[in-house]
C-alpha cells in the first residue's frame, strides 16, 4: 500500500487534487461552520467554511460516500477497492469523507441521458455498499478539505475514474433498485419531471417572472417530500431550466405543432362523423362547446399530465376524456 499522505491545505492551489476539486465546485456553492444551516457564496470565500456543497446542482463530478468508522482511512485498502483522489477526516472521531473525481461528469436532470443515471447511481450504490458507508447521507455538504478543522489525506490515486473502471471493483447484480427518496441522483430526475409537467399546462398564460415564481413553487413543494431534500440552488436551476424552455421558441412550436396536428385531427373526425349522419344540431353544439376544452386535453396529454390533473384543470369527466380517446398511459 502507498503510503497516505498528510497535507497542509494552506497552499491547496499547488496540490492538483484540491485545484481539482476547486476548479470543479459551483460557482456559488452553499458551505457553512454548522450543520443545521448553510448558504451561498463565492467559491473563493466557501472554501474557508468548514462545509462546502462538492457538486454543480445538475451534474455529478464527484461521488462522495460518508465513512462512519474510528479507522475509515483505511476501508479502502482492508476491502481492496479503489483509492479516492483525497479523503477528508474528523480528527476527533476518525469519521471521513471519500471523494471519488469522475472523468465525465453526468448530468442528473433534464436531457441527461436516463441510462446514464441509471448506471451512475447503480455504480455509487454499488461502491457504498463496499465501503460500508452511510445509507443516510445526502451527498449535498462534505467536511470541506480546505479547512483547518479537518485533515485532509492524498492516496496517490490516479486523476480520475470512469464509472466502468469503479465497476470493475464491484458485484453489482445483487443491488435492488432504490426509490427516488432513497438516493440524491433519483431526487433530481423525479423533481424536474414532476415540476415541467406542472409547468406545461400553465406556461402561456404567465410572463416569464411570473411563471418562474409558479415553477418555483411546484418544484419547493415537491422537494420538501423527500427525506433529504436538495439544497436551493438545485431546486432553482431546475426551475430556471424549465421556465426557459416554456418561454423559448422550441416550446412554442412545440405546442404550435400539437395543435395542428390536433386540428387536423378534429377535421378528419367531423367530415367522418358528417358521412355518417352522425352530427346533428344537438351534436354540433355539444362540440363547438367542448371543441377548446378537448384541444387542451389533447395537448397536456401529449405532455405527460396525467389524466386526473386533466380532468380536475378542465372539469370534465375521465369518461369525457376516454370518449375523446384520451387515455391512462400503461
Amino acid at each position: 500500500m502507498k503510503l497516505l499522505q498528510k497535507i497542509t491545505p494552506h497552499h491547496w492551489e499547488t496540490i492538483p487534487e484540491l485545484a481539482s476539486f476547486y476548479a470543479d465546485l459551483p460557482t456559488n456553492p452553499y458551505c457553512t461552520d454548522e450543520k443545521g444551516t448553510c448558504y451561498p457564496r463565492h467559491k473563493k470565500s466557501a472554501t474557508q467554511r468548514v462545509y462546502i456543497q462538492p457538486n454543480h446542482p445538475a451534474s455529478i463530478k464527484w461521488l462522495v460516500f460518508d465513512i462512519d468508522t474510528p479507522n475509515a482511512l483505511f476501508v479502502y485498502h482492508d476491502r481492496n477497492l479503489p483509492r479516492p483522489q483525497f479523503i477528508v477526516r474528523n480528527p476527533q472521531n476518525g469519521h471521513a469523507h471519500y471523494c471519488y473525481k469522475l472523468a465525465v461528469e453526468v448530468g442528473t436532470w433534464g436531457k441527461s441521458s436516463v441510462k446514464a443515471i441509471e448506471y451512475l447511481r447503480t455504480v455509487y450504490n454499488g461502491l457504498s455498499n463496499a465501503l460500508g458507508a452511510y445509507k443516510g447521507y445526502s451527498g449535498n455538504l462534505i467536511k470541506n478539505p480546505y479547512s483547518s478543522q479537518h485533515e485532509t489525506y492524498l492516496t496517490g490515486a490516479k486523476p480520475s475514474y470512469t464509472l466502468a473502471e469503479l465497476a470493475d471493483y464491484l458485484d453489482l447484480t445483487p443491488i435492488a433498485p432504490q426509490a427516488d427518496n432513497d438516493d440524491h441522483f433519483g431526487r433530481n430526475c423525479a423533481t424536474f419531471h414532476h415540476t415541467r409537467h406542472k409547468a406545461y399546462p400553465i406556461a402561456d398564460q404567465l410572463n416569464e417572472k411570473e411563471l418562474l415564481e409558479q415553477v418555483l413553487a411546484i418544484a419547493e413543494e415537491f422537494n420538501a417530500k423527500f427525506d433529504n431534500p436538495m439544497l436551493p440552488n438545485e431546486i432553482y436551476h431546475i426551475s430556471v431550466s424549465i421556465t426557459r424552455y416554456c418561454k423559448s421558441p422550441k416550446f412554442g412550436a412545440y405546442s404550435e405543432k400539437s395543435n395542428e396536428k390536433f386540428s387536423r385531427r378534429q377535421s378528419l373526425r367531423v367530415k367522418q362523423a358528417n358521412k355518417k349522419g352522425a352530427c346533428n344540431k344537438g351534436g354540433l353544439a355539444r362540440s363547438a362547446t367542448y371543441d377548446p376544452k378537448r384541444q387542451q386535453a389533447e395537448q397536456m396529454h401529449k405532455q405527460g399530465v396525467k389524466i386526473k390533473e386533466i380532468a380536475e384543470q378542465l372539469k370534465v369527466t375521465r369518461r369525457t376524456l376516454s370518449n375523446w380517446g384520451i387515455k391512462a398511459r400503461k
